[in-house]
């Protein structure tokens, strides 16, 4: 048994009928099921959206797949004759390391696809068309193992670049950091990613608000810690005195609802002109909008700065890196499995 891929690359005119043709209420599931009906095929997957369509099938030994594959289309007039010669083929690990390239979005295709192959939903239209099997149910557990590793990759390489884009902000406003701090109110992802930015980048104080005790502040101020930036905590109810001493406040959602206009303008009374950085991890909801009119005030939430993040040159450049690492770790593992 071998498991082979057999694509129709959506650059030739050849494909375009079966593109046109899979889009039709229930084309799918009967391509599928005249797929498994092929002589020496046990397992099919058909993955199709977004300009990719590619069978997934476990072929006996001595079968040739591609032609079984394109002799099925060929014959159910979804495709010329002609097609033959303009499809792609990979068989078992290289098969598997097209598949997770692919969910990775790192293949040649990924720029015309709207997101990453349904894999749960292709093989669950096999299961229903009886052509599902071992083969094909281990290759969509490792892809969805890999979706799930690079979801917790890219969200905290997101996380991380909206930290570093907090650290540029406070830059532009102070020039430098050394000697000034930074108040962490509360201590969701945002705000650790935001603390430990800027302690790379210099900050010479931290102290925290509304965690337990200190060794959360040295969790919410993770990075200056490790630089050997003072790190303290405060009582909530110590907040206005705290504030009026701080150049760069980062502010979870949930903490306090006293964030208003109010307080930053008490707190502006006792810095005397020195502005004041306030970045809120969520969309509004941690400060009040308000606060934006102050003189000497720069408030930027969180769409505010990802947006910012997205328009950087730059700010994702290790993510392919990353993509193509996992990638290859999940080829690897499953190869083990073919072995």
């Amino acid at each position: 048994m071998a498991l082979v891929m057999v694509g129709a690359n959506p650059r030739r005119t050849s494909f375009l009928p079966l593109l046109c043709a899979l889009d039709a209420e229930g084309a799918r599931s009967e391509l599928v099921a005249a797929l498994g009906a092929q002589r020496g095929v046990s397992e099919v997957m058909l993955l199709a959206g977004a300009g990719r369509v590619e069978v997934y099938a476990v072929v006996d030994e001595g079968v040739d797949g591609y032609e079984a594959v394109m002799g099925c289309l060929i014959e159910r007039g979804l495709v010329p004759s002609d097609a033959t010669a303009h499809g792609y083929f990979a068989a078992e690990g290289d098969a598997a390391a097209h598949l997770f390239a692919a969910v990775a979005a790192v293949d040649e295709f990924a720029r015309a696809a709207e997101g990453p192959p349904a894999v749960e939903e292709a093989l669950a239209r096999s299961g229903r068309q009886q052509v599902a099997g071992p083969q094909l149910a281990a290759l969509a557990a490792a892809a969805r193992a890999l979706a799930a590793r690079l979801d917790a990759t890219r969200s905290g390489a997101s996380e991380a670049a909206w930290g570093d884009m907090v650290a540029a902000l406070a830059r532009r406003v102070f020039d430098h950091l050394e000697r000034r701090t930074v108040l962490v109110v509360g201590a969701d992802p945002l705000a650790v990613a935001a603390a430990e930015a800027l302690g790379r980048a210099g900050a010479g104080q931290f102290v925290a608000v509304g965690l337990p005790d200190a060794a959360g502040a040295a969790d919410a101020a993770g990075a200056p810690v490790a630089t050997g930036a003072p790190a303290s905590t405060a009582a909530l109810e110590a907040l206005p005195v705290v504030l009026g001493n701080a150049d760069v406040v980062v502010v979870s959602p949930g903490v306090t609802a006293a964030f208003d206009k109010r307080l930053v303008k008490g707190a502006l009374r006792a810095r005397r002109g020195r502005p004041l950085l306030l970045v809120d991890t969520s969309d509004g909801d941690a400060v009040e909008g308000r606060v934006a009119a102050l003189d000497d005030v720069f408030l930027y939430n969180r769409t505010d700065v990802a947006r910012l993040v997205r328009d950087t040159p730059g700010t994702r450049g290790g993510a392919g890196t990353a993509a193509t690492q996992l990638v290859a770790d999940a080829v690897r593992d499953f190869s083990y499995q073919l072995a």
